[in-house]
C-alpha cells in the first residue's frame, strides 16, 4: 500500500548507497524516501536551474558514471529542451530523467503543472528512451533495473497508491503487457499512464473488453503489439496526455506500418491549456469529457 513514488525511489537510494558511480540531481524537488541523502556529495540540487541542471548531469555521465534527475516533468522537459537534446541525448549520455507529476497529477496547479505533452516532446529526440510508470509493479520494476536501461531516458513517474496489478511480470523488453484480457476479442483498449487504471476498471465492468498497457514508448514489439491488435475488431487508443503530445502519434506511426484494418477510434485530452484551479483530477477529466463514463460511451458507439 506504499506511494508508487515511494518503491521507485527506496529502490533508487538502494542503488545510490552501493554504487559509488551513482550520482542523483534534482531542481529543488523533496522526495521524501530521498531526504536523507541530501548533503551527500554525490547528491547535487541544482536549485530552479534546469538548463544547468542538465547540463552537469550530461558532465557526470560522460565520465563512466550514471546520473538520475528528478523533478516535475513539465520543467524537467520544456524549460530545458534544447539541454536535453544537445548536452545530453546527442552524446548518449547515461543519464536518467524521472518527471514527477505526469497529466493532471498534480491538478490545483494549472497548466505549468499538466503533463500533457511531454510524451512526444522527449520522443521527438532520436536518442531518448520512455518509460510511463503508473502502477507499483511497473514502478518496483523499472527502479530495480534502472543500471540496466542504457543511454538517456525520460521516466514518467505517477502518484498515489497504485497496487492493481500486482501479478503481472512486466517484460521490459517487449515494452507492453496485457493488464487485462477478456476472452471475447472485440474490443481493446491501448492506454499508458494513470489511464490503465481507469481502463481496468470499464473492462472489469464489461464482458468484452481488453486493455493492454504500452509503457515503453519508444523501441518496444511493434511486431508482437500488431500480432495482438489485429485479433480484435475494435481497438480504442485512450490517453490522458493530448492527442498530438502523448502515445497516440506514436502508435498511428507503428500501425501505418501494418496496413492495421481493426476499426479505431481515440479519446485523448483535448490540445488546449486548461485554467482551471478548483477541480481535483477525476473533476478535470470529466470537464474534459475523457473520464471512464465517456470511454464506455465511446465503446460503446
Amino acid at each position: 500500500m506504499k506511494d508508487i513514488r515511494d518503491i521507485f525511489f527506496e529502490n533508487i537510494k538502494k542503488k545510490f548507497n552501493k554504487n559509488k558511480d551513482f550520482y542523483i540531481l534534482t531542481n529543488d524537488v523533496d522526495v521524501h524516501s530521498l531526504r536523507s541523502l541530501r548533503g551527500k556529495k554525490k547528491f547535487i540540487d541544482a536549485g530552479v536551474a534546469e538548463q544547468n541542471l542538465i547540463n552537469m548531469a550530461s558532465g557526470i555521465s560522460s565520465s563512466g558514471t550514471m546520473s538520475l534527475i528528478y523533478g516535475f516533468c513539465t520543467f524537467l522537459t520544456y524549460r530545458c529542451y534544447e539541454q536535453i537534446k544537445f548536452s545530453l541525448a546527442s552524446h548518449k549520455a547515461n543519464c536518467k530523467i524521472v518527471g514527477i507529476g505526469p497529466g493532471y497529477s498534480f491538478p490545483y496547479d494549472g497548466p505549468t503543472h499538466h503533463g500533457t505533452q511531454d510524451i512526444y516532446a522527449m520522443y521527438l529526440i532520436p536518442e531518448m528512451e520512455i518509460y510511463n510508470v503508473a502502477d507499483n509493479n511497473l514502478a518496483d520494476k523499472v527502479s530495480k533495473n534502472i543500471t540496466n536501461l542504457e543511454g538517456p531516458t525520460y521516466i514518467r513517474l505517477d502518484k498515489g497508491v497504485q497496487n492493481y496489478n500486482l501479478d503481472i511480470n512486466y517484460n521490459l523488453s517487449d515494452g507492453f503487457n496485457y493488464i487485462y484480457r477478456n476472452q471475447l476479442n472485440k474490443n481493446l483498449i491501448i492506454t499508458s499512464g494513470y489511464f490503465c487504471k481507469l481502463s481496468l476498471d470499464v473492462a472489469k465492468s464489461t464482458n468484452d473488453v481488453s486493455v493492454i498497457n504500452l509503457f515503453k514508448l519508444k523501441n518496444f514489439n511493434d511486431k508482437k503489439l500488431y500480432n495482438e491488435i489485429k485479433k480484435y475488431e475494435n481497438l480504442i487508443i485512450y490517453d490522458e496526455s493530448s492527442y498530438s503530445g502523448g502515445i497516440t502519434p506514436i502508435l498511428l506511426n507503428s500501425f501505418a506500418k501494418y496496413n492495421l484494418n481493426s476499426n479505431l477510434k481515440i479519446l485523448t485530452s483535448p490540445d488546449i491549456q486548461l485554467f482551471k484551479y478548483s477541480l481535483d483530477r477525476i473533476q478535470i477529466l470529466k470537464h474534459l469529457k475523457i473520464f471512464k463514463t465517456d470511454l464506455v460511451r465511446l465503446i460503446k458507439q
